[in-house]
């Protein structure tokens, strides 16, 4: 006998926050390559390309480190690892904001990417583990990874426009924390 979600009133709060964590996963990965000529000017750079190669080391994290967070998913449980994720990723956040130059930016977008790194091997088996329809479900949470990316420039721009980098950099700071408390409160 399966449980259904009626009889598992945390299912819908847990799966919002983990769709939710698969947009915020891609979109801040992207943050950096749609706010770096902004970016560039302020640390004195003469073309925004120059800055770029400092960004390779969120994206190579990502990747690696796919692999030891599924296995700490599995030893520490997935839960656990969702809240470093959460909280890992909103204090990369606020090291790239409080950067002063391209090494440190670069150090807090390393960060970023290996706490950004936790999502996929954790948070998909948790959101299709007790799923009725999981290819409904993984298709819902691959849309809400896609609409990260896609309102990723759309969202950086026009904040970036209006509070500048720094203070944009730090903002889904402040997002990530209340999702990590709400996934506390949505055990």
């Amino acid at each position: 006998m399966s449980v259904t979600d009626a009889e598992r009133p945390h299912a819908r709060p847990v799966t919002l926050l983990l769709n939710i964590a698969h947009a915020i996963d891609h979109m801040f990965l992207l943050i950096f390559a749609a706010a770096v000529a902004t970016i560039a000017a302020d640390f004195g750079f003469a073309q925004w390309e120059d800055l770029m190669p400092y960004g390779v080391a969120a994206f190579f994290l990502f990747g690696i480190g796919s692999w030891p967070s599924g296995r700490l998913g599995d030893l520490w449980g997935r839960r656990r690892m969702m809240l470093l994720f959460f909280f890992g990723i909103g204090a990369s956040a606020l090291l790239c904001a409080l950067a002063r130059d391209a090494w440190q930016l670069a150090g807090g977008l390393a960060l970023v990417g290996l706490f950004a790194s936790i999502y996929h091997p954790v948070g998909i088996p948790m959101i299709v583990q007790h799923a009725a329809k999981p290819g409904a479900v993984i298709g819902i949470n691959g849309l809400a990874g896609n609409l990260g990316v896609a309102v990723a420039a759309l969202v950086t721009g026009y904040l970036v426009q209006t509070l500048g980098w720094r203070p944009f950099m730090s903002w889904p700071r402040w997002r990530r924390w209340w999702s990590g408390v709400s996934s506390i409160v949505c055990r």
